[in-house]
């Protein structure tokens, strides 16, 4: 689909989840609530998004919706989509597969981004999945990796109700050439919800989420709030 196309949505610029499957249909959560069911004629023009963890959407409502509201469901015909950049790797520096096969990689080839987005809703979590704008180097012809890592122990604070996590980040390359800023998502780590579920602790409940970046200014921290059901996936 054409810029000029997708100008004619009703809706542009919509971060959604995509959950579903051929014989059920296919859901798009947004990161304000609202789910969309996209037509099975308008995700023919559109394939490769169900295949997809993360993007970017442009539709039209059917029937005579014209506003979208938190919690409640709509059918949509897509009209463009454009892929986020997603991460689904996490690594618990305690975990027994780490200890074994990890090398100390995360510590060894772990490198600075240039900076992060910390404008008032540019970081958060919602839908299982950590989003952020990282400002970043790296080389076309060379894969770029990012990773959320953390101390299962000590990073796990059900007490407090606040959880650590520290952003990896290598672009496999000792000299690039290319700048870049890109809102990213990266999955969570599904046990971790379950340790706070396993304390007591409901759905709805409040965490504090903190991370841990390196960037070429010097180490920062970025923290947001969500619900513990934001850790989950659809």
């Amino acid at each position: 689909m054409s810029e000029d196309e997708s100008r004619w949505s009703d809706y542009s610029g919509v971060y959604v989840t995509v959950a579903g499957d051929d014989i059920q249909g296919y859901q798009f959560y947004t990161d304000f609530d609202a789910i969309l069911e996209p037509s099975a004629e308008s995700l023919k023009n559109l394939e490769w998004v169900k295949q997809a963890r993360r993007v970017v959407i442009g539709f039209d409502l059917e029937g005579e919706q014209t506003d979208l509201e938190s919690g409640k469901t709509y059918p949509v015909i897509l009209k463009s989509a454009q892929q986020i950049p997603t991460f689904i790797v996490s690594v618990d520096t305690l975990s027994d597969e780490y200890q074994r096969n990890g090398l100390d990689s995360i510590a060894l080839k772990n490198e600075s981004i240039r900076s992060i987005d910390d404008s008032k809703g540019a970081f958060y979590m919602k839908n299982g999945y950590l989003n952020l704008v990282a400002t970043f180097d790296y080389s076309p012809t060379q894969p770029t990796y990012f990773l959320l890592y953390y101390d299962g122990e000590k990073d796990i604070d059900v007490v407090n109700k606040r959880l650590s996590m520290n952003l990896y980040f290598n672009n496999s390359v000792d000299q690039a050439y290319h700048t870049i800023s890109s809102f990213i998502s990266l999955e969570a780590p599904e046990s971790v919800y379950s340790k706070y579920l396993n304390a007591g602790m409901n759905m709805s409940d409040s965490i504090e989420l903190c991370l841990n970046v390196n960037a070429a200014t010097g180490s920062k921290q970025m923290s947001c709030k969500l619900a513990l059901k934001d850790l989950l996936l659809p």
